[in-house]
């Protein structure tokens, strides 16, 4: 099977009364980890994560990790030869591990980020309150941001919000979310988590939401009482599909996206949970998921 057939390229044709041509979004199979490829009509790129590093490489000295190629392959599909804006949602392998492979293959213009790592994580040798060596030569390739909540991201074509970073969320007025009463907050997540860069990204009418692996209870700190995201026509679900707090109901998505694996993400649960999700027309999977029986 070619890394083309594993990247699951699923474009999106959506517009608005302000926009003429087609945004296409390519969601790639990184057994795992995250990586989503948009390409807008006037042909600005933006990427948000980047899958692992090195798996499944042969000869990792000479070629790309298998995610970096299979983003490759995405770009070459798609026509373009560079990523204008890669943002990493945070700094775990299975979301910033492909970077240094991928820019080997496609230079990117900005890199963006919540600022320095809050977790030690020893594939990365990252360092509490600093950057590791490993994205710091990825960016000095290029112009480096740091984002906050509230925070706009500028692309042609598209308007992307942070509507969440560093366990803070955006500063808004929301429709009251009648789906926070009676939740419960559970036992917190990682700190590298709970910094996850969050965004919307809005073309025309059409809303797209990308949280990284925002936990349970920071969904609740995001949508409760008040949801200040809106509602939404496709939400690339957190923790790679893991059960989601009733709280995203208020989005009502369309479709519902998994970044899952095999064994990650996706199991009976998050499927039983989406499914209660109001508007709700589909659950996709970039990868089968053997507990889920998806």
């Amino acid at each position: 099977m070619t890394f083309i057939a594993l990247a699951l390229s699923a474009l999106l044709a959506v517009g608005g009364s302000a926009q003429t041509g087609v945004l296409d979004i390519y969601f790639i199979d990184t057994e795992g980890g995250k990586a989503t490829f948009f390409k807008s009509p006037s042909g600005e790129t933006l990427m948000i994560d980047t899958g692992f590093a090195g798996l499944d490489t042969p000869n990792p000295d000479k070629e790309p990790g298998r995610d970096a190629a299979r983003i490759a392959d995405v770009a070459k599909i798609a026509g373009v030869k560079q990523i204008d804006t890669l943002l990493v949602s945070h700094f775990h392998g299975d979301h910033v591990g492909g970077v240094a492979r991928l820019t080997d293959v496609l230079p990117v213009r900005v890199f963006v980020d919540h600022g320095p790592a809050v977790q030690d994580v020893e594939p990365l040798r990252q360092k509490v309150g600093d950057y590791s060596e490993y994205w710091a030569a990825a960016f000095a390739k290029g112009q480096h941001r740091v984002v906050a909540p509230g925070d706009t991201i500028p692309a042609k074509d598209l308007a992307i919000t942070v509507v969440q970073a560093l366990g803070k969320s955006i500063e808004r007025p929301g429709e009251p979310n009648p789906h926070c009463q009676g939740v419960q907050e559970r036992q917190g997540g990682n700190p590298e988590d709970t910094a996850s860069v969050g965004v919307v990204v809005q073309y025309g009418k059409f809303r797209y939401a990308n949280f990284g692996d925002l936990p349970w209870n920071m969904e609740l700190q995001l949508l409760c009482p008040t949801n200040r995201v809106g509602t939404l026509d496709v939400y690339e679900a957190a923790r790679h599909g893991n059960e989601p707090s009733p709280a995203v109901y208020a989005m009502a998505p369309r479709v519902a996206i998994y970044g899952n694996g095999a064994r990650k993400g996706g199991g009976p649960a998050p499927l039983k949970a989406f499914r209660a999700s109001p508007g709700l027309e589909d659950i996709w999977q970039r990868h089968k998921n053997i507990p889920g029986g998806a």
